[in-house]
């Protein structure tokens, strides 16, 4: 009986360091904030059901990530990530999730995830708060999210760090229209190239030099509209001793595009111990001249409380020009002042 005891106990003193690695890692993000909005429509006129005092969530989030060694420098990787949405009746919506392989070749993965054109951008010093860059560009892009799409049914490859620099490709076939797919035509047949995204990147985020180029191309089947649609991205980005000051380019063309045009997008932001002011402007430049050009600001304070937690200060003003052009003369606008706690885990 001992014997057995003994054999156990060093069976899983060996076991555990390898379940250890093995184990997956729980993390996450909380963010709420109490808003106070003044929504006004093309005419100028103030909408009471959408302005007022409001308690909002802004891409909280809890997921799962992890790997397993499969010898020979070979790993398998895969994330399960998910929304959650702590101030509605509403409970998770997909986010990043995929299984993959990663070696010395790089990493390939298949399922749901940021297009490499979305990854290919400055850090945005008011990622997801009401500055986001996705409302501050006024509906250009594919899909009308000024490049910030996650799209599922993807085969994803990352390679290795080139001197700095570093390669993203994607595939997405539009699928059968249902469910997290694109959608699209329904009654063509789905092919891989239906979305290609790829970008470059080089540097780091965090410190001194960083610049990115990147493109998306969607054909009409796979955006169930007239016509194909292109962007194109580009980025620089430099941060030194406290200072971070970015700037991002995008064109969008192609019958396919929610809105065709351009948009130029500013980030500066100056950390002071636990302080971080910040400024954000952008400007989008409409190919149809007969929708008014548009543009937005976002100013802000940060305040770190601890390593993974903040309290931050935000005024935010964008216009918000109509999808389908009904009102082609007007444009709506949306300012708030938000108040909110932010805490990573």
């Amino acid at each position: 009986m001992k014997k057995n005891i003994i054999a156990l106990a060093v069976a899983s003193a060996i076991a555990a360091p390898v379940a250890m690695a093995d184990a997956p890692t729980v993390y996450g993000q909380m963010q709420l904030s109490i808003d106070s909005i003044s929504y006004k429509d093309t005419n100028g006129d103030k909408v009471q059901a959408k302005s007022g005092s409001q308690v909002n969530s802004y891409n909280s989030r809890v997921g799962v990530k992890g790997s397993a060694d499969l010898g020979n420098g070979l790993k398998a990787i895969y994330k399960a990530e998910f929304k959650v949405n702590p101030d509605s009746k509403e409970s998770f919506e997909n986010r990043n999730q995929y299984v993959g392989l990663s070696g010395g070749f790089g990493t390939v993965f298949l399922g749901r995830h940021d297009t490499p054109y979305k990854m290919a951008q400055p850090k945005d010093l008011f990622n997801d708060a009401r500055a986001d860059n996705k409302p501050m560009t006024g509906g250009l892009g594919i899909l009308g999210n000024g490049g910030e799409n996650r799209v599922s049914n993807v085969l994803a490859y990352v390679s290795p760090s080139f001197g700095g620099v570093k390669l993203v490709g994607a595939l997405v076939p539009k699928e059968d229209g249902t469910g997290a797919s694109l959608g699209g035509d329904t009654t063509k047949e789905s092919s891989m190239t239906d979305w290609i995204s790829a970008a470059a990147m080089y540097g780091s985020k965090k410190k001194g030099l960083y610049l990115t180029a990147a493109m998306d191309s969607a054909s009409k089947n796979a955006l169930g509209t007239t016509g194909d649609a292109t962007q194109y991205r580009l980025a620089a980005q430099y941060a030194v001793a406290g200072l971070i000051a970015n700037a991002m380019y995008q064109d969008v063309s192609g019958d396919g595009a929610k809105k065709e045009g351009s948009n130029i997008m500013l980030n500066v932001g100056y950390k002071m111990g636990n302080l971080m002011p910040k400024i954000k402007y952008s400007m989008n430049d409409y190919k149809d001249k007969a929708t008014k050009d548009s543009t937005g600001l976002g100013l802000g304070l940060d305040y770190a409380l601890a390593k993974k937690t903040k309290v931050y200060a935000e005024y935010v003003s964008y216009d918000k020009t109509t999808y389908d052009r009904k009102n082609i003369g007007g444009k709506a606008s949306d300012s708030a002042i938000s108040v909110g706690l932010f805490h990573k885990f």
